[in-house]
Parts: structure tokens; sequence; C-alpha cells
């Protein structure tokens, strides 16, 4: 009798995970984001990561322009100097806001809130423009903003769209919840739980979840 009991226990512990796992299709994850605090010294880390990261890539995605528009006296010449840019539509509004909401996200993944998460895209933005981009041209006012500000609202709805995409548990949701969301992929993404059921053989039946931060 006692063996039976069990049997119809542990039958109902996996009906259960296949009811909560069967609008994943059995995903292993759940993708969230999990907000927290964070000290001046993550602060500082986070944004001199970021500083360092775009000396290198702005000389790789900009090669023509570093290569041949680009010097130190230039660099002098255009320190502190602000204008309003004629870079072309797709630049102002589709390449600079793009970079920005990917930078909205890697904050977004290391656990800053939505609204601090826009504060340091500002910040990570500002320093490129005045102490990174002026090697080849001076800093742009339409940049100072759309990059962080229309950055940041591309990249809710990019959060948005990509945590529904991910928790689907279809195979081609998920790849392309992680193209348009990379920072999802990396070690530093704090919102990423794995739910496993739990049958302990005393009738308690439930969901574990594990997250690293």
């Amino acid at each position: 009798m006692k063996n039976i009991i069990k049997l119809v226990l542990l039958l109902s512990a996996i009906l259960l995970s296949i009811n909560t796992y069967s609008a994943r299709r059995e995903s292993k994850y759940f993708y969230t984001y999990v907000d927290r605090d964070h000290t001046t010294a993550e602060n500082f880390k986070h944004i001199g990561g970021i500083y360092a990261a775009s000396w290198f890539v702005y000389p790789l995605t900009q090669i023509h322009t570093f290569k041949n528009e680009g010097s130190f006296d230039r660099y002098k010449e255009n320190f502190g100097k602000i204008v309003f840019d004629q870079d072309e539509p797709f630049w102002n509004w589709i390449v600079h806001p793009y970079t920005g909401s990917q930078l909205f996200l890697y904050y977004r993944a290391n656990g800053y809130s939505r609204t601090h998460s826009l504060a340091m895209t500002m910040i990570s933005s500002t320093l490129f423009e005045f102490t990174v981009e002026i090697y080849t041209e001076p800093a742009s006012i339409q940049d100072l903003y759309q990059t962080p500000i229309l950055g940041s609202v591309l990249g809710l709805g990019i959060e948005t769209f990509s945590l529904y995409l991910l928790n689907t548990g279809n195979m081609f949701g998920r790849v392309f919840g992680h193209i348009i969301n990379p920072s999802t992929l990396f070690w530093f993404y704090e919102g990423k739980m794995m739910l496993t059921p739990s049958y302990d053989l005393k009738g308690k039946v439930g969901l574990n979840f594990y997250m690293d931060f």
C-alpha cells in the first residue's frame, strides 16, 4: 500500500512539473531581471569596463574613419567642443539608439534597475562622446541624448520582447531572444534562474529556484 501511495505521489509530481513547464516546453531556465543595490566600486567597475571596451570597439567599427580622419592633434582640437553633427540619419537614428539599447541591457543584466540603467547608459555615452569619439570628430549634441534616451526606450522594448522569447521554451524563440539581447548569454547576467521540480517522498511537491549573483 505504501509503495502504491509513493507511486501515486511520484506521478503527481511528474504531472505537476509537466503542467508547470507546458507553456515553456520543458524549458530548463527562466529568464528575468532582478534589481539590486550596487556599491560605488561596482559602479566604477562597470563604467570603467565599458569605457575601456569603447576604445577597443570604436577603431574596429570605424576603421576607415579612425585611420584617415583621426589623430591626436585632432583629439586636442576637439576636446571640449560640442556641435550639431551632420551624420547620416542611419547613424543618428539607428546606430546610436541601438548602441544605447545594448548599453542599457548590459546594465540591466548586471542588476541595475531601469532608472539606474538609464543613468549609467547616459554616463557611459557621455564619456564616449567627450573622450573617445573626439579622436575623429567633436562631441555631438544629438548623440548626447539620442544614444542614452532613445537607446533606453529601445532597450526596454528589446528587454520585454526578449524575455518573452527566452521563456517560451521554443528553440527558435530562445535563439532569437539571445540574438537581440546578447547580454543574457554572458556570465554577468544575473536574471537566469534554474527551475527543477522537487519531491521528497513525503508528499511535498514543488519547484526549486536557483539563481547566481
